[in-house]
């Protein structure tokens, strides 16, 4: 067996790379799973980014900024600028962010997730022309709200 845990870096990795992969899987049948691993891919990338940030988190926003917008767009833009946007933002404010307590830090995660969600479809209607319509909007708020609960307190005994 193992004599070591797991290092924490490398699971948030792992899921990253599950959550990306069965997000970007382009079955039609199964639609609602991959925008329910899509935004659970933005929810995990958000809270390792506020619970275990390195300047690496940029390199990540990088290769899945881009792979997201090659394999869901076609052409690279809206998912990039929002990661790598997303990243600096919380550089800028690291230090007023870890005044907040937990229960401040689950909600601004929560506000940070929508937030980044709408930034997303704004910018893919302002670089691709591609139009979203009230009904996928709501479905991306209520799964994010389903979901985000249970994830959070997942990747909080993860962090442990």
């Amino acid at each position: 067996m193992l004599s070591k845990p797991i290092n924490p870096v490398f699971t948030y990795n792992l899921i990253l790379i599950i959550t990306f992969s069965v997000s970007v899987n382009t079955y039609v049948l199964i639609q609602n799973i991959n925008l329910f691993f899509y935004i659970l891919f933005h929810l995990v990338f958000i809270y390792f980014i506020f619970y275990h940030y390195s300047f690496t988190h940029f390199f990540l926003g990088l290769i899945y900024g881009i792979l997201f917008d090659i394999f869901l767009i076609n052409t690279i833009g809206s998912h990039l600028i929002s990661f790598i946007m997303l990243i600096s933002i919380f550089l800028l404010f690291k230090k007023y962010l870890f005044l907040l307590s937990s229960i401040q830090v689950t909600l601004v995660i929560l506000i940070v997730l929508n937030v980044l969600l709408f930034i997303e479809i704004f910018l893919a209607y302002l670089l691709n022309n591609i139009y979203f319509n009230l009904s996928q909007i709501l479905k991306y708020l209520i799964i994010s709200f389903i979901i985000f609960i249970p994830t959070i307190s997942i990747l909080n005994k993860l962090s442990r």
